[in-house]
């Protein structure tokens, strides 16, 4: 009888191991699932964060002008300097438009935001919004590079 007990309790331990390491199992697969699903959130947050950074890559006008096709309709990061003379300032609440240039081509530019405190003519911008072929880019954003206080002076020529 002894031999009995011994059996049905090696058979019951065996039973009750087999019941806790499914459950073990079962917690270890939830725990994985749940660090994947963080680890993604964390992966997506850092890559949408570095595409909104201002030291994100933007093209030239040319540059655009020349994958235009490709580009039109979306959301697209264009530097430039502010044309001369093309500044027309709206009325209150009316958009400000302006021209930047590379120096090889312009792009006509439509903004209803506040402007820096810096942009003026001949200024280096950053203008980002929507681009559509042959309409002036709706923008939604507009930086300003601030001028190096370590630039030389220009000298004129004395004869």
């Amino acid at each position: 009888m002894s031999e009995r007990r011994e059996a049905s309790g090696g058979e019951m331990s065996s039973a009750l191991v087999t019941r806790t390491s499914a459950r073990g199992l079962r917690v270890d697969v939830r725990l994985f699932g749940i660090a994947v699903i963080i680890a993604a959130a964390v992966g997506y947050l850092m890559y949408t964060g570095l595409q909104g950074t201002a030291a994100s890559y933007f093209v030239t006008v040319s540059e655009l002008q020349a994958k235009a096709t490709s580009v039109d309709g979306r959301r697209v990061r264009v530097g430039g300097d502010v044309v001369a003379g093309s500044i027309v300032r709206g009325g209150p609440g009316e958009p400000i438009h302006f021209r930047i240039s590379d120096g090889v081509s312009e792009l006509e530019v439509v903004y209803a935001g506040v402007l820096p405190d810096i942009f003026a003519e001949g200024r280096h911008v950053i203008v980002e919004g929507l681009y559509r072929t042959g309409q002036p880019i709706q923008a939604d954003s507009v930086l300003t590079q601030c001028p190096s206080r370590f630039e030389s002076v220009p000298t004129t020529a004395t004869s």
